[in-house]
């Protein structure tokens, strides 16, 4: 039971890390908390998915780990942790487009505005798989303990 509840606590604070990086994120390059709260408040459907699925992976990881070391699953969580990272940095893509040309990365900014919807889209579905993996781990790592 106290490693469920590890487990659980793991995935709500991966979840609000997350939002945490993006919201500090926002009020590095912003400048303004209103802001990053007013870019979340509009891209709300995206940012919460997108935070949710990170937190149920960072959890079922978690619980794997505590089951049973595996490689394997710790692969597919940092490529995951990678695409949701990268899906919130997509949200403040637009604000972060007016510093990056200022250090020469116009085409980073250039394409990350552009791409911002698909880019999060990306991220969701990551998630999903992600979380079907790790379940199916889960699955089979519980199943051979019996």
């Amino acid at each position: 039971m106290k490693k469920n509840f590890q487990a659980i606590l793991s995935g709500l604070t991966g979840m609000a890390g997350l939002i945490a990086f993006y919201f500090l994120t926002m009020r590095l390059f912003t400048g303004s908390w209103e802001i990053a709260l007013s870019q979340f408040k509009a891209l709300w459907y995206f940012m919460i998915p997108l935070s949710i699925g990170f937190g149920a992976q960072v959890g079922l990881y978690k619980r794997i780990s505590d089951l049973r070391k595996m490689n394997s699953t710790k692969n597919v969580m940092m490529a995951n942790t990678t695409t949701s990272t990268v899906g919130m940095i997509a949200c403040c893509a637009h604000h972060i487009t007016d510093i990056l040309p200022i250090i020469g990365l116009s085409a980073v900014s250039i394409f990350l505005v552009k791409f911002q919807t698909p880019i999060l889209i990306v991220g969701i579905i990551s998630n999903i798989f992600g979380i079907i993996y790790l379940l199916k781990v889960a699955r089979e790592i519980s199943i051979n303990r019996l």
